[in-house]
């Protein structure tokens, strides 16, 4: 179990008591990195003695972090396990079994549910296209779904995985070199499952096994995350989409903030009784219009380390 934290404190023994429930016949070790402040790895280091701890090389990123654990594991199978997602009773036992069923594919993976119960939007990814990037100038949908049917009861293959609950074969993993470290944080598992299917490896899902997660920690229209999220998006369209197309994904991406920029400050006069949640729309949407020079070419600015 690999588990990259970052200011997790308030919800790691959760994640971690919620890992031992999942795998209740299952061998296993998890292992931890605290790409924040130290207050993660405190918090684990008193309570849960038997997580083996990588040493902190400060906020270096998802991807990074994920890289730095998979190289101290010796299982043959990696799950990554974000500090914010709660396996529910049995679902690492059920998700180990699925991946002995079909252990020619890559990866294997469950059902993220938000803590209300709702699928995450994040179980229906696809791997993305330029006309995606253009399409979600006018649909609502953050991308196109792609994924296994809500309503099934049946295992299948998928293009991406959830990012926050994912099993990855050690030799695929390691033969990938991992996460693709340009990519700071969000899009990196997109990247990676590219990769993966791109050497024809299945991913498969399992249905019945299922994790809460708390997506985005209540904090899905921050600025910040936001700004992330953009940023990773472009650094993608630059990867793996012509130059013409990253231009055009770049476009799309501006005039789809320009949209929830407009949307959330007209709704937000006209519905005052949901003034604040059209507020942090526009708000949250208005750096990514307003500061384009930051995301537009995706990570490639960024400093390494």
């Amino acid at each position: 179990m690999l588990v990259v934290a970052y200011h997790s404190a308030p919800f790691i023994a959760q994640c971690i008591r919620g890992i031992a429930e999942g795998a209740q016949t299952t061998p296993y070790e998890v292992l931890l990195i605290d790409n924040g402040g130290g207050d993660t790895e405190s918090v684990v280091a008193s309570q849960f003695p038997e997580v083996r701890i990588i040493p902190s090389e400060g906020n270096i990123g998802f991807g990074a972090g994920n890289n730095r654990l998979a190289s101290h594991a010796r299982a043959q199978r990696l799950l990554l396990v974000n500090p914010d997602a709660i396996p529910q009773p049995g679902a690492i036992d059920r998700l180990v079994a699925f991946s002995k069923e079909h252990p020619d594919a890559a990866a294997w993976g469950g059902r993220s549910y938000s803590p209300d119960g709702t699928l995450d939007h994040a179980n229906f990814l696809a791997l993305p296209t330029v006309r995606d990037f253009v399409v979600s100038i006018v649909d609502s949908s953050p991308m196109r779904r792609g994924g296994l049917p809500a309503d099934t009861s049946s295992p299948g293959p998928v293009d991406v995985l959830n990012g926050g609950f994912m099993m990855v074969r050690a030799d695929v993993w390691h033969e990938l070199a991992g996460f693709d470290e340009g990519f700071f944080l969000y899009s990196e598992e997109i990247d990676l499952f590219q990769r993966i299917r791109a050497r024809g490896h299945a991913v498969l899902v399992d249905p019945s096994v299922a994790v809460v997660h708390d997506t985005g920690g209540g904090q899905s229209l921050s600025p910040s995350r936001l700004m992330y999220l953009i940023t990773g998006r472009m650094h993608y369209a630059r990867k793996h989409f012509s130059p013409l197309g990253a231009l055009i994904t770049g476009w799309a991406l501006w005039l789809t903030a320009a949209k929830y920029v407009v949307i959330g400050s007209a709704l937000g006069r006209i519905f005052p009784a949901r003034a604040v949640h059209y507020r942090s729309l526009s708000n949250g949407w208005g750096p990514i219009f307003r500061q384009r020079a930051r995301w537009w070419r995706g990570y490639l600015d960024r400093p390494r380390g």
